[in-house]
């Protein structure tokens, strides 16, 4: 398949390296985020006249790209930044990555969420493609959403502009734009509108969390799979009440002495360094607010109030996760040890799920041996750092500047069989594979993935996250 008919005109797409596969790069879900539109919702994207022609990857969301001096600044920019990318207030492009001979096939979709704090990334980073998921017969999706101060600035005008009263959330609702024109479109890529999971990692992962929490999203996907992503349902990561947002808003413009209306006149990177000169005084901007529309309550609460869609789930957590040890709120889980603060959101969820009869989570956790040190020791020699399982979901191990060998790329054949089986029937398992179960009251086990293996464990504390979040 090389030319389909969308909602808004004709798009034609290229080979991505293999001839059986094709890439729609730079496929317009919004209309521009500059001007009269910047600080709102996502408006949508305009028609076009003849065949757009999909080839090159969009300009990405307003950003400074793995800040130098930042965690993980210098590690990510060698990591996974190495060239710069033009950034741009036009940004809201979706890519699709399709095996499809026709639009007749009805493949199942994965939908991609990139991470970076909801501050940086975007959906064409250098480990990101579809070749190695679209041979196993799905569709994917990645995407850029608006971020940091564009994303995420709340303030009493323009709440005042809304007919909802709220303001803030934009990169979250650029998120359901895009899930909402999978709906519309997706079938004409050849992909099944009713088979989409969506997946993320870090900040992405929060987001599935944040999107298994809205009646917002219902409807729009049937999977789930969170990387990396669990811990803000423990904690309570990112999220902020409306007013919390809105008084940061009014104290930003105070600094900068300017009103909402001139902040949409000023040039996207003056304004964007204003909003840094002002964070640096008041705290960085909120993210994702609780503003009664989008969101009633934290994820955490969701959770525990059992107002999580009910769907199929994995979840899990790498090795270095534990440099990112978040509090919590709960007693008796502030200080337990090591890894085991990297699953408390997975367990949490899969026990939830499981105590409540509901459809069982799979839980993971990646600890393979990483080769090749690297000059800024942020991480220890060899362990599995936050992000590392990219490389491996991605089938993108030879892209990395690291030397991977045979079993690490056993490994990520193996993950992507996993990720691809689960997209297609919500079960990871299949043939050839090690058995992977599901958490229930009686085997509160997780899978390990590792370079020398792939084994079961039991998932340690699970009795004090049952003691203290289901008493």
């Amino acid at each position: 398949m090389r030319v389909t008919k969308i909602s808004t005109g004709m798009v034609q797409g290229v080979p991505c390296g293999n001839p059986r596969i094709t890439v729609f790069r730079g496929i317009p879900y919004g209309d521009t985020t500059a001007g009269k539109n910047r600080f709102r919702p996502p408006q949508p994207p305009k028609p076009w006249e003849g065949v757009r022609l999909c080839d090159t990857f969009s300009e990405i969301a307003m950003q400074r790209m793995a800040p130098a001096g930042m965690p993980f600044g210098d590690f990510f920019r060698k990591e996974f930044y190495p060239v710069e990318q033009k950034c741009g207030e036009d940004c809201l492009k979706l890519n699709v990555w399709t095996p499809a001979k026709s639009s007749e096939e009805r493949l199942p979709v994965m939908f991609w969420i990139h991470g970076g704090g909801l501050g940086s990334g975007y959906g064409h980073e250098m480990e990101f493609d579809g070749e190695a998921l679209c041979k196993e017969g799905v569709v994917l999706i990645t995407i850029n959403y608006r971020l940091n101060y564009f994303g995420f600035f709340a303030h009493p005008d323009l709440s005042a502009e809304s007919e909802y009263g709220v303001s803030g959330n934009y990169g979250m609702l650029d998120q359901i734009a895009a899930l909402k024109w999978v709906q519309e479109n997706i079938a004409a890529f050849g992909g099944d509108p009713d088979n989409v999971t969506i997946f993320g990692q870090s900040a992405g992962g929060g987001s599935v969390v944040s999107h298994l929490s809205t009646p917002k999203t219902d409807g729009l996907f049937h999977k789930a799979i969170i990387q990396s992503g669990s811990f803000g349902v423990m904690s309570y990561a990112m999220t902020n009440t409306l007013e919390d947002a809105q008084n940061w808003g009014v104290k930003a413009c105070e600094i900068m002495g300017k009103s909402v209306e001139e902040l949409r006149q000023m040039p996207m990177e003056e304004l964007y360094d204003a909003f840094e000169k002002a964070a640096r005084e008041i705290g960085p901007v909120p993210r994702q607010s609780i503003d009664h529309v989008l969101y009633d309550e934290a994820p955490g609460m969701a959770l525990l109030n059992g107002h999580l869609k009910n769907v199929p789930i994995i979840t899990g957590a790498v090795k270095g996760d534990t440099s990112l040890r978040l509090t919590t709120d709960v007693e008796g889980l502030r200080d337990l040890p090591g890894e085991d603060v990297t699953i408390l959101g997975d367990g949490a969820i899969a026990l939830k799920q499981a105590q409540e009869g509901r459809i069982p989570a799979y839980v993971y956790f990646m600890d393979p041996y990483i080769p090749d040190g690297d000059e800024f020791h942020f991480v220890p020699d060899g362990e599995a750092y936050h992000s590392a399982e990219l490389w491996y979901v991605f089938g993108t191990l030879n892209r990395c500047w690291r030397h991977f060998d045979g079993r690490h790329y056993d490994l990520s054949y193996d993950i992507i069989k996993y990720w691809t089986n689960f997209a297609k029937t919500g079960n990871p398992n299949g043939k050839g594979l090690p058995a992977w179960e599901p958490v229930t009251e009686e085997s509160r086990t997780r899978m390990v993935f590792n370079e020398k293996g792939i084994c079961p464990e039991d998932i340690k504390h699970m009795d004090v996250l049952e003691k203290e979040l289901f008493k």
